[in-house]
C-alpha cells in the first residue's frame, strides 16, 4: 500500500499498533498531541517534536526567515498547550543548504527564540547537517501536574464543543499569499506568525472541566474527528455558532470562497479545540470576564459513536461533516 492510499494518519494508527511502547512511566504514547512520561506522581513531563521543510510548510518567497522561525516554534508550543502544560526546554535541529547565508540562519533562530522567551522556554541545543532545503526540527519538552493534563480520548456524549478565537484567518491568508491577491494590515498575521495559546490553555484547565483538547492544526473538521476517534463518540456541530472574524469576511471575499469553508478546514489555527463537561456555563462566564483576551465559543456537542461526526447548517440542514483540513500524503 502507498503512503497516498493509507495518509498520513493511517500510517500513524499502523505504527501505534505495529510498534507500541509499553513502560511504567509512560503515561501517554502515539495518539496524542505529546507524549506524557511520569518523572513523580506529581509531575509530568511533556514531551513534542514537529518538523518544517522548505517547500512543503513554508515558502521563502513570501515568508521571512525570521518568520520561519516563529512558525516553527509555534507548532511545537501549541501542542504542549493542548495538553494543559508550560513549555520548558528546546532542542533545535537544521538542516542548511551550504550556500545559505549567515545571517539569514540566525534570523531563522532569532524567530524561534523569540517566540520561546515569550513562554520562558529555553532553547539548549541540537543539530545542524547538510540539506538541499531548509528543514526545522524542534523537541520541546514542557510539564504539567496530572490533574491539569488533557487527552484527546475523554470526550463523553453530552459534553460541549468550544474553541478558542475565531478560524478561519490562517487559510485565508495563504491562499491570499499564493495568489499575490492585495491584503490589508492584519490579514496576514494569523497564517505567517501564530501565537500559540499556551496561557489560554493554562486559564481552561485550572478553571473549567476540560474532558479533552487539541491544537487546530490540520483543520477544525480533521482535528474534530482526531478527539472522536480518540475518545470512540460522535459529534453535532452548529455551523451558525463557527466563530468568524470580520476580517475573514472580506478576505472571503477577495478570494470568491465560503467564510464557513475556509474556518472548518483552516489549518495552522493553533486555536484550541476542547470539550468541557454540561452545567459549566456560569464558570464560562467568569472565565471570560477574568480573561478578556480569551474568546471562547461553544461551536456543538459530542454524541455517541453510533450518531457518526454532523454538522446542521446555516440553511438548518443536517449533513455530514467533512475531515476538512490539511494532510502530508
Amino acid at each position: 500500500m502507498k503512503l497516498k492510499e493509507i495518509g498520513e494518519f493511517g500510517l500513524i494508527d499502523l505504527i501505534r499498533r505495529k510498534f507500541p511502547a509499553k513502560d511504567k512511566n509512560l503515561v501517554l504514547g502515539i495518539g496524542d498531541d505529546a507524549a506524557i512520561i511520569k518523572i513523580t506522581p506529581k509531575r509530568y513531563l511533556i514531551f513534542t517534536t514537529d518538523a518544517l521543510r522548505e517547500g512543503v510548510h513554508f515558502d521563502l518567497s513570501y515568508y521571512s526567515y525570521q518568520e520561519v522561525g516563529w512558525k516553527a516554534m509555534a507548532a511545537n508550543l501549541s501542542d504542549v498547550a493542548a495538553m494543559g502544560g508550560i513549555p520548558t526546554f528546546g532542542l533545535i535541529s537544521l538542516g542548511l543548504p551550504k550556500n545559505e547565508k549567515t545571517e539569514d540562519v540566525l534570523k531563522i533562530y532569532k524567530g524561534m527564540n523569540d517566540l520561546a522567551k515569550r513562554y520562558r522556554c529555553k532553547l539548549c541545543g541540537g543539530d545542524i547537517f547538510l540539506s538541499s532545503e531548509i528543514i526545522i526540527s524542534i523537541t520541546l519538552l514542557g510539564e504539567t501536574k496530572p490533574k491539569f493534563l488533557v487527552k484527546r480520548s475523554r470526550a463523553k456524549p453530552g459534553d460541549l464543543i468550544c474553541v478558542t478565537g475565531d478560524l478561519g484567518q490562517s487559510q485565508a491568508g495563504l491562499e491570499i499569499l499564493k495568489a499575490k491577491k492585495p491584503s490589508k494590515p492584519g490579514w496576514l498575521r494569523k497564517h505567517l506568525k501564530p501565537v500559540p495559546r499556551i496561557n489560554q490553555a493554562r486559564e481552561l484547565v485550572q478553571t473549567l472541566n476540560v474532558t479533552s483538547m487539541i491544537d487546530i492544526s490540520d483543520g477544525f473538521g480533521s482535528d474534530l474527528y482526531h478527539i472522536a476517534e480518540e475518545s470512540q463518540v460522535g459529534a453535532l456541530v452548529f455551523a451558525g455558532k463557527i466563530p468568524i472574524s470580520k476580517s475573514l469576511l472580506k478576505m472571503a471575499k477577495v478570494l470568491g470562497k465560503s467564510p464557513l469553508d475556509l474556518a472548518l478546514s483552516s489549518g495552522e489555527e493553533y486555536e484550541l479545540l476542547f470539550t468541557i463537561k454540561k452545567g459549566q456555563e456560569k464558570k464560562l462566564k467568569l472565565l471570560r470576564r477574568k480573561a478578556p483576551d480569551l474568546k471562547i465559543s461553544v461551536v456543538g456537542e459530542i454524541k455517541n459513536e453510533k450518531d457518526g461526526m454532523k454538522i446542521l447548517d446555516l440553511k438548518g440542514n443536517l449533513k455530514n461533516l467533512r475531515r476538512a483540513g490539511y494532510s502530508h500524503f
